[in-house]
């Protein structure tokens, strides 16, 4: 007994079956249910089933085997949702792009800084420009660019809330007034500090106010320096010392525009999971296309797509905290040194990219097992 005779018994039973269900249907419905179905002896084993079963395919001129036949049209819709979800394993091209993938991730956590000195000294050249050039004069002389006492250096824009991504009402409310409102840690104490009336020009209206911050930000983000990250400010502001050493440090760095800032923080480690991401995409889309004529992925290649791009982006994370690790080992014994020295080399969005896929993965995986074939004793209890 193989395996193709299992099939085929199974088969030819289906159809035996179906015509004694098409025969009784007829008869139901008063209709001639056409020439009888032979009803062979009780097989005594398999060998007889399978020995009577061929002899009826022969006299019916059944050839193939067709088992899908004999499932119902939620049976159908069944197989079809779990062939499309079931999960495709990995071949050596897989693997070998994923390394590649990681391979170029690694070498650029590895030279994060030299990646980021590239990009700034492309943003560097945009200074230049007539449309940058348009956005300094127009952000010139506003009140959340104040560089008074405790407020000014080239550091200066973690001390104000205007240049906060996160913070935009403190910045409109400042050029709404035309005043700068900050606060200065003084012997422990935190002042608040705010320019007197007639410093600054108020914005004529909400819409004015929004467009010179637009143009201001612009204008600062091609800098060396940079902006900070989203939420910076309020660290440089907190009570605790030690957090607000870890904020300035880590936005001052250990040369001018060498620090955590929006440009470092954000874009340069963007531009590493966009190179992963364009790498695993095309390769996976490519083979689609040359399989189907078409790019477009089935849930299974969507899931077997996922899985490629959440081990490389994990392993570029991976590589980003040992590199931050390392350069943590090296910023002495004060922690807040420490810790600004590690945060410069983390690839948060790598880290958010990876936390995302793997609960996307997740949710494939519980989306093959609600589509499982059901065992025996849910079939049992089926049918009784």
């Amino acid at each position: 007994m193989t395996g193709r005779d299992v099939l085929r018994a199974l088969d030819t039973q289906s159809r035996l079956l179906g015509r004694l269900e098409a025969a009784t249907e007829a008869l139901l419905a008063e209709r001639d249910p056409g020439p009888p179905t032979s009803r062979p002896a009780p097989a005594a084993g398999f060998d007889d089933l399978l020995r009577d079963g061929d002899r009826a395919r022969a006299e019916q001129g059944w050839t193939e085997v067709d088992l899908l036949a004999a499932l119902t049209s939620e049976q159908r819709a069944a197989l079809d949702t779990w062939a499309a979800h079931r999960r495709i394993s990995w071949g050596a091209d897989d693997l070998a792009v994923v390394g590649l993938a990681v391979a170029l991730g690694v070498a650029a956590t590895v030279l994060d800084t030299r990646l980021d000195d590239a990009v700034r000294s492309g943003l560097g050249r945009l200074r230049h420009t007539r449309t940058v050039r348009g956005w300094e004069r127009r952000g010139r002389g506003l009140p959340i660019d104040h560089t008074g006492t405790g407020f000014g250096g080239p550091d200066h824009r973690i001390r104000s809330a205007g240049h906060d991504l996160a913070r935009p009402l403190a910045a409109l409310r400042q050029l709404l007034r035309g005043e700068f409102t900050g606060y200065r840690w003084e012997h422990g104490v935190r002042r608040r500090v705010v320019t007197p009336p007639g410093a600054y020009t108020p914005s004529a209206s909400f819409a004015a106010a929004l467009g010179d911050w637009a143009a201001h930000l612009a204008a600062d983000v091609v800098t060396p320096m940079g902006l900070p990250l989203p939420g910076m400010t309020w660290l440089a502001q907190a009570p605790d010392r030690a957090v607000r050493t870890f904020a300035q440090t880590a936005y001052r760095g250990d040369s001018r525009g060498g620090g955590l800032n929006l440009r470092s923080g954000a874009l340069t480690p963007a531009l590493v999971v966009l190179a992963v991401e364009t790498v695993v995409r095309t390769h996976v889309h490519a083979r689609a296309a040359a399989a189907t004529g078409g790019a477009e992925l089935t849930p299974a290649g969507r899931a077997q797509r996922e899985e490629l791009l959440l081990v490389a982006h994990g392993a570029v994370a991976a590589a980003s905290c040992g590199r931050a690790a390392a350069a943590g080992l090296s910023g002495g014994p004060a922690v807040p040194v420490a810790a600004a020295r590690a945060a410069r080399h983390v690839n948060v969005p790598a880290l958010v990219r990876s936390g995302a896929l793997a609960a996307g993965v997740h949710a494939d995986a519980r989306a093959r097992a609600r589509t499982r074939a059901p065992g025996w004793s849910e079939l049992a209890a089926r049918t009784s």
